[in-house]
C-alpha cells in the first residue's frame, strides 16, 4: 500500500524548522584578542638599590609603594605596547598585597590593566588551606575591581610553582574555590599536565635553553595538544643574570646588547602564541628586566613597541594548506575610487585603526584588497571586509600597494585626536566599562579573502 503523500507546504515548513533547530558544529579555536603582559615586581623600597646588589639598576630609583613611581612605569609600558602588568602577590596582609591595590587604581585611570601572579610558594602559605583561603579572598575582593585584567569577562590569574601540590590536589582547589570556572588560570613549568585543571601555560624563563625558537615551538605544541582552547603563554626575556642570588642553577645569559631579547621575539611569534608575556619588567636581582636602566636607557622598551606592533598588527604564517582543501576566494566588485593592494603577511583584520580595536577576522598572505581610506597616521588603512559593503582596518606596514596611496582620503575610526598609533592605548569616549576587557570574537570561520 502506497503512503500518502504530504503537502508540499508542510514539507518545506519541515525543512525550514531543520534548518533553524540545526545545532551547529564545534567552533575551530576562537581568535583571541593578542596580549603583551610583562612580569612585575612589587618588594622594592629604598634600601633595594645599594651598589653591588644587582648588575644594572633603573634610570629612576624608586619604592614600589610609591603612587608617582607605578604611574611612570604603566605609561612606560602603554607606550611599549603592554598591555597589563602581572604582579608577583604573596597574599594578604603584606605589602605585595598594599601595593597591588595602589596598582589597580593607578591601572584604572590610565587604560591599562594588572593581574596576580599567585605564588604558592608565598612564606605566608602553610597549608593547601591557607592557599585556598588567599585565593577565596582575591576572587572576592581584587579580581573584581576595575583595572583587573580580565579576557572574556574572566579574570585572569597566573601561578608560580604549582608543582608544590598534585594535579588531583588543584582540582579539589579549584573545586572549592572556582567550581563553575569562572576566571582562567595559568600554570607555569614544564609540566603540562597541569592543563587538566588549568586553563593555559607558560614557561617563566626561556633563557637556558640554546635554541629558544625549537623550545618555544615544542612548548606551544604540548599545550595545544590538550585542546585548542587552552591558551599558549610565549615567554620573551633580555637575558639573566642570577648568580648573585647564591641559589644552584643560577646562570648568566647575555643580553648581547638587546639582540637575545629580540632573538626570544622571533621565536615566541613564531611559537603561534596567543599571549606573550615579558620576563620581566623589573626582576632587577636576575638581570631580566627591561625597565629603563642605566646602562641601556630606552633600548628595550623600543624593541618591545616594535615586536608588540608586530604581534598584534599580524599573524606568523599559519601550517600550509593543500591547494585542493583551500575554499575559493570568492568573487569581489571593484569599488570606485579604491586602490588595489595586497597582503605581504597573514594579517588580523580590525573594526578601527588602532591594535586594541576588536577583530573582525583575517587575510592570508598575499590576499587581494581594496582600500578605501587611511588613518591621519598613515599607519593603517581602511578596506572592504569581508565585503563591499563593509569596512575593516589592516596595518599599514604589511600591504603592498600597485599605485600610491596618498589621495586616499583620511576617514575617522576608533581614534583619539585623529591619530592612532602601535605604541599608544587609546581611550575611546564615552570611556569604556573601567574593568579592562580584552574579548576578541570568535573567529571559527573567518572569511577568506
Amino acid at each position: 500500500m502506497s503512503r500518502k503523500r504530504r503537502p508540499l507546504g508542510f514539507v518545506l515548513f519541515l525543512l525550514l524548522l531543520l534548518v533553524l533547530l540545526r545545532i551547529p558544529p564545534p567552533p575551530a579555536q576562537a581568535a583571541r584578542s593578542p596580549l603583551v603582559l610583562a612580569f612585575y615586581y612589587a618588594w622594592f623600597d629604598d634600601n633595594s638599590w645599594k651598589p653591588g646588589q644587582m648588575p644594572d639598576q633603573p634610570l629612576v630609583r624608586y619604592s614600589s609603594r610609591d603612587p608617582q613611581a607605578i604611574a611612570r612605569q604603566i605609561q612606560q609600558a602603554r607606550g611599549a605596547g603592554i598591555d597589563a602588568f602581572v604582579v608577583s602577590w604573596l597574599g594578604a596582609g603584606n605589602p605585595t598585597d598594599d601595593n597591588f591595590k595602589t596598582m589597580l587604581a593607578q591601572a584604572r585611570g590610565a587604560n591599562f590593566a594588572a593581574a596576580v601572579d599567585f605564588e604558592v610558594t608565598s612564606p605566608f602559605y602553610h597549608s593547601r588551606e591557607d592557599v585556598v583561603k588567599s585565593l577565596k579572598y582575591l576572587l572576592s575582593t581584587h579580581t573584581s575591581q576595575p583595572g583587573y585584567l580580565r579576557v572574556g569577562g574572566k579574570p585572569v590569574i597566573f601561578f608560580w610553582r604549582e608543582q608544590k601540590y598534585s594535579v588531583d590536589t588543584w582540582k579539589a582547589i579549584r573545586d572549592a574555590v572556582d567550581p563553575n570556572r569562572q576566571s582562567l588560570w595559568i600554570a607555569e613549568g614544564v609540566d603540562v599536565s597541569y592543563l587538566r585543571v588549568f586553563d593555559g601555560h607558560h614557561l617563566y624563563s626561556i633563557g637556558w635553553s640554546p635554541n629558544p625558537t625549537a623550545e618555544m615551538e615544542k612548548w606551544g605544541k604540548r599545550v595545544r595538544a590538550f585542546g585548542q582552547d587552552k591558551i599558549w603563554v610565549a615567554t620573551v626575556m633580555p637575558g639573566n643574570d642570577d648568580t648573585r642570588t647564591g641559589r644552584a642553577g643560577a646562570y648568566v645569559r647575555s643580553r648581547r646588547n638587546g639582540d637575545f631579547y629580540r632573538e626570544t621575539w622571533r621565536a615566541a611569534l613564531a611559537s603561534h602564541p596567543d599571549w606573550i608575556i615579558i620576563t620581566s619588567w623589573n626582576e632587577w636581582v636576575e638581570y631580566t628586566s627591561i625597565e629603563p636602566s642605566v646602562s641601556y636607557g630606552d633600548l628595550y622598551l623600543n624593541i618591545t613597541r616594535e615586536n608588540a606592533a608586530r604581534f598584534k598588527g599580524a599573524l606568523p604564517a599559519p601550517a600550509a594548506v593543500p591547494v585542493s582543501s583551500r575554499p575559493a576566494a570568492p568573487t569581489r566588485t571593484p569599488i570606485a575610487g579604491g586602490i588595489r593592494a595586497a597582503t605581504t603577511d597573514v594579517l588580523r583584520v580590525r573594526t578601527g585603526p588602532s591594535t586594541v580595536a576588536p577583530i573582525l577576522g583575517r587575510l592570508a598572505e598575499g590576499a587581494a584588497l581594496t582600500l578605501l581610506g587611511r588613518s591621519a597616521d598613515g599607519n593603517w588603512w581602511q578596506i572592504a571586509y569581508p565585503d563591499t559593503k563593509k569596512r575593516g582596518w589592516v596595518a599599514a606596514e604589511y600591504v603592498k600597494l600597485d599605485v600610491p596611496a596618498n589621495k586616499l582620503p583620511i576617514v575617522g575610526g576608533i581614534q583619539a585626536s585623529g591619530v592612532a598609533s602601535a605604541s599608544r592605548r587609546l581611550t575611546p569616549t564615552p570611556a569604556p566599562d573601567p574593568i579592562i576587557e580584552y574579548n576578541g570574537p570568535v573567529d571559527s570561520a573567518a572569511p577568506e579573502p
